[in-house]
């Protein structure tokens, strides 16, 4: 009778003290995965700091248009930058003043560094000639309504802002891919044409104001990389504990249901582990130099490459080869699985949950048949 429970203890306690260790291993590469997200932060902090540097030559995010975007290049980070011509018209509506009082008209830019050429102002018609790089000395000759009209081009650098004073209708035309739109007020009109997108904004009077008198108003123009490779490289870090107990959750469950291959050392564990960290550096060291797409083929393969060689040639027999290919066939459904979730942003988690499900699906399936109680062979 003794004996019987001893056996049936024996395989569980065996199997348990395995299970503890991979846990083990998991908690400590977790704290690498935390090593790896701080590497991104650096990287970010690099970026912008690069980002900060093509501001100081090239103008700062302007608020006020055909805006032309490009990539300026700062080492090896690329920063959207843009030129706009900027044409505002509209009309004062003021008090009559006596003829020939002098009055000084006045338009803003966030960063006067970024003007290409100086401004033309006309007024009540007239073209102003007594201006600096913003404001006009004008005289007013009792007039009620006012029209005006400034042209310019300026450049900045991410973002192009306007405040919404009064009535107001803006039409912006640019090349660039995607760009994102926020502030107080969206797009009444916004679609691709053939050079790239244009949108359109009419803000009433009504609605532009505000009763707090030191809050202004605005719409704003991101010029945004949509595939930022240190966000999307953070993303991936954090399904890494996941994706890391996955994979040393195939090799337990092989080796508990295979009796007659080779046990595998918690060392191997320790290295299979490790070797999926280093994915995470592939990724991001590459992907500042190639497309984030390309750049995470490359760490995949070369990640699923190295796990599954190291399986074959040490941690299974060589007339076994039926469990490296499925490791590797593992390994890509899961990395492929990792690039669609991180693609997929408001539907990631949905994505994530019904992936872990079916995980647990298939390691019932994959378990059915061992018999937990029996002695375990060594």
């Amino acid at each position: 009778m003794y004996g019987n429970m001893e056996n049936k203890t024996a395989a569980p306690k065996n199997i348990m003290a395995k299970i503890y260790t991979i846990a083990g291993f998991l908690i400590a590469l977790s704290i690498g995965l935390v090593c790896v997200s701080n590497i991104i932060h650096d990287r970010m902090k690099f970026r912008d700091e690069a980002v900060r540097n093509v501001e100081t030559t090239w103008g700062k995010a302007q608020t006020m248009a055909n805006a032309k975007v490009e990539l300026k290049k700062k080492g090896i980070y690329e920063v959207p930058v843009y030129s706009v011509k900027i044409n505002q018209k509209g009309e004062f509506k003021i008090n009559p003043a006596p003829k020939g009082t002098k009055a000084e008209f006045k338009f803003k830019v966030s960063d006067p560094r970024g003007f290409i050429s100086k401004p033309v102002v006309k007024f009540n018609n007239i073209i102003a000639n007594d201006c600096s790089s913003y404001k006009c000395n004008v005289i007013l000759d009792g007039e009620i309504k006012i029209p005006y009209e400034i042209e310019y081009s300026i450049r900045g650098t991410k973002s192009l802002t306007f405040d919404a004073v009064g009535t107001s209708e803006t039409y912006l035309s640019t090349n660039y891919w995607v760009p994102e739109y926020t502030g107080d007020f969206s797009p009444v009109e916004h679609k691709q044409v053939k050079d790239g997108y244009y949108t359109y904004w009419s803000v009433p009077e009504a609605a532009s104001a505000v009763e707090d008198k030191y809050r202004t108003l605005n719409y704003t123009t991101n010029f945004i990389n949509t595939v930022d490779v240190y966000r999307m490289t953070e993303r991936c870090v954090k399904y890494g504990f996941l994706f890391i107990a996955l994979t040393f959750l195939a090799f337990f469950v092989y080796e508990i249901i295979n009796k007659n291959n080779k046990h595998i050392h918690p060392f191997q564990y320790s290295l299979i582990g490790v070797s999926m960290l280093v994915f995470y550096l592939l990724l991001l060291s590459i992907s500042e130099f190639i497309d984030f797409s390309y750049a995470y083929l490359t760490a995949a393969i070369m990640t699923i490459g190295l796990i599954s060689f190291y399986t074959y040639f040490v941690l299974t027999n060589k007339e076994d080869k039926k469990f490296p290919l499925a490791i590797g066939g593992i390994l890509g459904v899961i990395y492929l699985y990792l690039y669609i979730t991180i693609n997929l942003e408001e539907l990631s988690l949905l994505a994530g949950s019904f992936g872990l499900f079916f995980a647990i699906i298939a390691v019932m399936y994959a378990t059915r048949n061992v018999e937990w109680y029996k002695e375990n062979q060594q």
